[in-house]
């Protein structure tokens, strides 16, 4: 049997990469054809899933199993600029979907306390959705804060540094149905943002000016999925895209031009792609696509 191993990729997103009405292929059909062309493979050990980049952009956290020293997914920290890698979490169970607060601190979810909690309820674990909460750590992992306490999957955090009301918005998975999540990190409520419906919602990300939020939605039974845009200030939602396959990794760019980020499997095809749809042209652009499954960008 052949291992798959996860591994992160740097690589520079050139100036000329434009969107078109149709959808083009970028020249850059898998890791090792990104390697030849200047990428940076940042990990080599276990699988590495969803990096997210500091603030300045001089590390990155992700989560890893698979591991000699630990088969559950714990979270780490590389330095970009000595290329050291260290552990930041030592959980009893699975750590993971990890995001910076600052440079000192993060969020993450667990399934530590949830199984401890409720272990007769989940003998049998939803790999995709497990039961787990949200936590705020500081890198060492020496105080930690539990955040939800609700049963199920709480996972997918974003932290939103308003001075007034900072707070986190996250999927959860309640009443069988997968839903979006404010949690005031004040007084700890949580309220909900889209979710309560026979719909699933998931994969939050936030523009850069906290005007509109895009998600994946998708039916239960018809697995039909499609990329939505709900905007605060006109209250509508907005399908951006439909139909076209299994999207994840849904990921806002931080600057201008307005861009989602995703990864996509399409229809026929057996690998997910890295694309990304331009909001005020309403254009598709693949960005990297081959004989290997690209997930997880972040810009």
């Amino acid at each position: 049997m052949t291992t798959v191993r996860k591994i992160i990729l740097l690589f520079v997103l050139g100036s000329t990469l434009s969107c078109s009405h149709t959808i083009s292929p970028y020249d850059a059909p898998t890791p090792d054809y990104l390697l030849s062309k200047g990428s940076q493979q940042l990990t080599f050990l276990g699988d590495n899933e969803r990096p997210r980049f500091s603030e300045k952009n001089t590390k990155l956290l992700y989560f890893s199993r698979n591991r000699n020293s630990h088969k559950a997914a714990q979270i780490y920290e590389l330095d970009l600029t000595t290329n050291k890698e260290r552990r930041v979490t030592f959980s009893d169970g699975d750590a993971f979907d990890p995001v910076y607060i600052s440079e000192d601190e993060i969020l993450y979810a667990s399934t530590t306390d949830e199984i401890k909690e409720r272990p007769l309820e989940h003998k049998v674990i939803d790999k995709k959705s497990p039961p787990s909460d949200l936590y705020m750590s500081d890198l060492y992992g020496s105080n930690i804060v539990r955040l939800s306490f609700q049963p199920g999957f709480d996972a997918e955090p974003i932290f939103v540094a308003n001075r007034a009301h900072p707070f986190i918005l996250f999927t959860s998975k309640r009443d069988n149905y997968s839903g979006i999540y404010r949690l005031d990190l004040k007084n700890l409520p949580v309220s909900t943002l889209s979710g309560g419906t026979s719909k699933n919602r998931t994969s939050p990300t936030l523009s850069p000016n906290l005007g509109q939020i895009a998600w994946i939605e998708s039916e239960p039974k018809s697995s039909e999925q499609s990329l939505v845009l709900y905007d605060f200030k006109t209250k509508i939602t907005r399908t951006l895209k439909k139909g076209e396959g299994s999207y994840r990794d849904l990921m806002w760019a931080p600057r201008s031009p307005q861009r989602l980020f995703y990864s996509v499997q399409r229809r026929g095809e057996k690998h997910y792609q890295i694309e990304y749809f331009q909001i005020e042209g309403n254009c598709t652009q693949i960005v990297f696509k081959g004989n290997d499954n690209l997930i997880y960008p972040v810009v």
